[in-house]
């Protein structure tokens, strides 16, 4: 694919926007493909250049591209019952953080126009380390081929893009040639192997439950005691660091009158019924959660804001994520339309959205993990210290600061997750900003989120 280019205006500025193929490869090899990248670039000194990638493993940055963030974002109805019909399309984004950074969206290895050689180790760009090995030379190989090797540089990752984030800031080949200035993760992962929603984690149990009454109370159906969801989530935060941490704690040894007045408190805070959870023991999942708090309705994975009717397993049918049906194919249409519209390519090169065989074939172990005894591979006895790098990057950089921005109907990435990252990993306080925002994973599908969002990045780029 050759390189794109255009120019386009915001406000009284002129921006260039180009799309471009860098070389895939690792910072002691050859390269073995190309990566994909959209970029909006303004001709003035001293500006700090934002990189970002989407998650997935294997996702495309499509979704953060047509976020608003830069200066395009894909139609959304505010409303969520109405976001899943035509029409669809592109406008302009109004509170694109342009104004203050160049941004550059990576596609990652094998998605968007990208491509592996036919004798390429796909293996090797599908780990924690080797993906982040690869961003960090692709992050070099922009500066340098645009010049842009003494501006500030930061990282924005959302989702699997938040490890992304956390390895590439103490990759040596990052640390040694563009080490950031600050990181910003929307919708958190760093700390997923202690806030995993899977059975007898008492502490992805806890971390879990703002987001539960986040939910309730969006639908009407518990913490309705609070006017807003702030208070609905620092209510169930205050729950879940003190009594009911402290009767889960104590499991089947706990009394019985002491487990009702608990069951009927969490009861009347996210919205099933005492005797359900007596009967499952306080916990509850995630999942068991969204298909049972609305009778006959599901709640979506990535927005619980969005519902629709329930599967019908008798017949065989399949479940769905609401909020991705009625999201997914805004920002598919949207890409189309921005290639042709705005970049004028009308050719048929497919841009893949999603590498399916990233995700199947994942690497999660790291370095990091050797100081723990394992056996076998994977094994129960392995640690994966992710929230180590982020500890270990801001020691190394005095100044460099964390922004952590998480939507509170978000049933992947949930609030009380960022907040366990928070308390429990020694980052800088005084260094580090969180926020909540009103919506999902993609928080900035929701109009007044992104304005939100971007007002708050802004802040970030130019504190």
């Amino acid at each position: 694919m050759s390189a794109r280019e255009t120019t386009g205006r915001l406000g009284e500025r002129e921006y260039v926007a180009r799309v471009e193929e860098l070389p895939l490869r690792r910072s002691d090899g050859t390269p073995q493909g190309t990566l994909s990248a959209f970029s909006y670039t303004v001709d003035a000194p001293g500006r700090p250049v934002l990189f970002l990638t989407n998650g997935g493993p294997g996702v495309s940055s499509i979704y953060l591209h047509l976020s608003g963030i830069g200066p395009w974002r894909a139609r959304v109805p505010v409303h969520p019952g109405d976001a899943g019909q035509p029409p669809y399309g592109i406008e302009e984004s109004p509170s694109s953080i342009l104004d203050v950074a160049d941004l550059v969206f990576f596609d990652a290895p094998g998605t968007g126009f990208g491509t592996f050689a036919d004798d390429a180790d796909r293996s090797l760009f599908r780990t924690v380390e080797g993906d982040a090995d690869a961003v960090a030379v692709a992050i070099g190989d922009w500066r340098d081929r645009h010049g842009r090797w003494d501006a500030p540089t930061y990282f924005l990752g959302e989702s699997y893009g938040t490890l992304r984030a956390a390895f590439l800031a103490t990759n040596p080949h990052s640390m040694d040639t563009a080490p950031l200035a600050g990181i910003a993760l929307l919708g958190q992962a760093v700390n997923i192997q202690e806030t995993q929603d899977r059975p007898g984690s008492i502490v992805g149990a806890l971390a879990n439950l703002p987001y539960k009454a986040a939910t309730a109370w969006y639908h009407g159906t518990g913490s309705r005691g609070h006017a807003t969801v702030e208070g609905a989530i620092a209510d169930a935060l205050d729950f879940a660091r003190g009594d009911l941490a402290a009767a889960m704690l104590q499991g089947d040894e706990l009394p019985a009158g002491d487990r009702d007045a608990v069951a009927a408190r969490l009861s009347a805070m996210i919205g099933l019924p005492a005797d359900e959870l007596v009967r499952d023991r306080l916990w509850i999942s995630k999942t068991d959660f969204r298909e049972r708090l609305l009778e006959g309705q599901v709640l979506g994975v990535t927005d619980s804001r969005y519902r629709a009717p329930a599967a019908d397993r008798r017949v065989g049918e399949l479940g769905h994520d609401p909020a991705d049906t009625a999201l997914s194919p805004r920002y598919v249409t949207g890409l189309s339309r921005l290639r042709l519209d705005v970049f004028g390519d009308d050719s048929a090169r497919p841009y893949r959205v999603v590498d399916t065989e990233a995700g199947r074939d994942w690497d999660w172990q790291e370095q990091g993990g050797a100081a723990f005894p394992t056996y076998g591979r994977p094994s129960p006895f392995h640690t994966y210290p992710y929230p180590a790098r982020l500890s270990r990057w801001m020691k190394q950089n005095p100044h460099a600061r964390l922004f952590l921005g998480t939507g509170v109907y978000d049933a992947l990435t949930t609030v009380g997750a960022a907040d366990h990252l928070l308390r429990h990993f020694g980052l800088p306080r005084e260094r580090t900003t969180s926020h909540w925002y009103r919506a999902g994973h993609m928080m900035y599908s929701d109009p007044a989120v992104a304005a939100q969002l971007n007002a708050d990045l802004r802040a970030f780029l130019t504190a």
